[in-house]
């Protein structure tokens, strides 16, 4: 009897050691990634690659527009953008020049008083252009219209605005002649010729080539 127990227990014991095998195995079988990812994250590992900052393609200048009036000034010029070394250069040389002053600054000087363009260029071609003007100087006579009638031959001119030295030239000298000093130019006298009737013009030039004219009317 006893025989028969021990043989029972031990084949109970067998059953379930069995089992718990099986379960053991089928639960190893479902914690596997039957899709494949772990697999191929071991076998392909995520690494952060550093990106490259894009440079920037416009390039531009500052100013954009600019005035020279007088021979011998000088303007600050700023690039900004691009891509490499900045190089510089003007559209006529013999209204200015520029030079480089620091890695983004270049200083155009005026040579002569015109119209004139400064160029920038980067490494990779791009450009950018600013324009020089000369100045928009007002210039003006005084009297602007004068009259000389009963026998009066002459009148004063004034001229104010412009820069000095100052020219003055009479449109018909057959009617009158203008006179001037050099020291003081600014300052014209208009002669009228005796027994000559009828319209005059005189007119006065800056060093900078800007005008203005004054009508003169020569009555018997």
């Amino acid at each position: 009897m006893k025989i028969w127990r021990a043989g029972l227990l031990g084949s109970l014991s067998f059953i379930c050691m069995a089992v718990l095998l099986a379960f053991s195995g089928c639960e190893g079988t479902t914690e596997e990634d039957s899709s494949g990812v772990d697999a191929y994250l071991a076998a392909h590992p995520y690494t952060s690659a550093s990106r490259d900052t894009p440079l920037a393609s416009v390039l531009l200048i500052t100013p954009t527009r600019a005035v020279a009036s007088i021979v011998g000034q000088m303007i600050a010029f700023t690039a900004s953008g691009g891509d490499g070394a900045f190089h510089w250069g003007v559209s006529d040389s013999a209204d200015g020049s520029i030079s480089s002053k620091d890695a983004n600054q270049a200083v155009y000087t005026c040579l002569q008083v015109g119209n004139n363009d400064v160029i920038v260029q980067d490494d990779s071609g791009h450009y950018a252009v600013a324009h020089i003007s000369p100045a928009e100087t007002t210039i003006t006579i005084s009297p602007a219209s004068a009259s000389l009638s009963g026998g009066a031959l002459n009148v004063s001119f004034v001229v104010a605005g412009g820069s000095a030295p100052y020219s003055w030239t009479s449109g018909n000298t057959a009617m009158g002649t203008i006179s001037y000093s050099a020291s003081v130019s600014y300052v014209a006298a208009y002669t009228a010729v005796v027994d000559a009737y009828g319209q005059n013009v005189v007119t006065v030039i800056d060093a900078d080539g800007n005008t203005a004219s004054a009508t003169i009317t020569q009555d018997p």
